[in-house]
């Protein structure tokens, strides 16, 4: 899939390097220059041109080369680069290393996991809630599915709102839900209070 030195990379790479202050007729020639990259989000990633894949994943790779001597690829989809700009030319000759077998799939396939579970993991903070608020509720999601609503929490059914507190802010039509997520809420509280304690905070 990947092209490097050995088969030229596609014209409508072009459109990548185009935003460099001389655009490439020849986008090959890139193959084994260091160059950075300028995505879409403003991150900057800098390295070797090491292979370009228009037609199938749509991607180029970065080889860069680590101070402790070992070298890291980075992977980039072209449709996120916004710019990128030669910081040295190629070497005659092109690159001259051949890219380890990769499986795009299994690639795809953990970055999309990895993005899910960051997904999942921001859903945990409130937005302009108080640290108070958080505490509350950091100590239900321990043993309980719970999810923000604004800056109330929810769980089984059951509201709890700001100041959070165990005894008057808990609401839900299920009693039994309200005295179960009371008691926990409660539980874990006085824990997280004595643990602060201890530590002298």
């Amino acid at each position: 899939l990947f092209r490097s030195h050995h088969s030229p990379a596609p014209a409508n790479f072009c459109r990548v390097v185009g935003s460099m202050s001389q655009p490439l007729q020849n986008p090959e020639n890139l193959l084994g220059a260091q160059i950075k990259i300028v995505t879409t989000y403003g991150e900057e990633i800098e390295g070797e041109l090491f292979c370009i894949d228009i037609s199938g994943s749509n991607s180029v790779v970065l080889c860069q080369r680590l101070d402790n001597g070992h070298i890291n690829y980075k992977w980039t989809k072209t449709n996120i680069i916004r710019e990128v700009t030669a910081v040295s030319g190629a070497p005659p000759g092109g690159a001259s290393e051949e890219l380890p077998g990769v499986d795009l799939k299994q690639l795809e396939s953990r970055a999309q996991k990895l993005e899910e579970a960051a997904f999942a993991d921001s859903r945990r903070y409130g937005v302009g809630v108080t640290e108070q608020a958080q505490e509350a509720f950091d100590a239900l999601a321990k043993t309980m599915e719970v999810e923000w609503s604004g800056e109330d929490i929810k769980c089984l059914g059951v509201t709890i709102s700001k100041p959070y507190d165990p005894n008057k802010n808990i609401t839900g039509s299920n009693l039994q839900a309200v005295e179960r997520v009371r008691k926990v809420l409660q539980s874990e509280l006085g824990r997280m209070s004595q643990k602060k304690k201890g530590s002298g905070k």
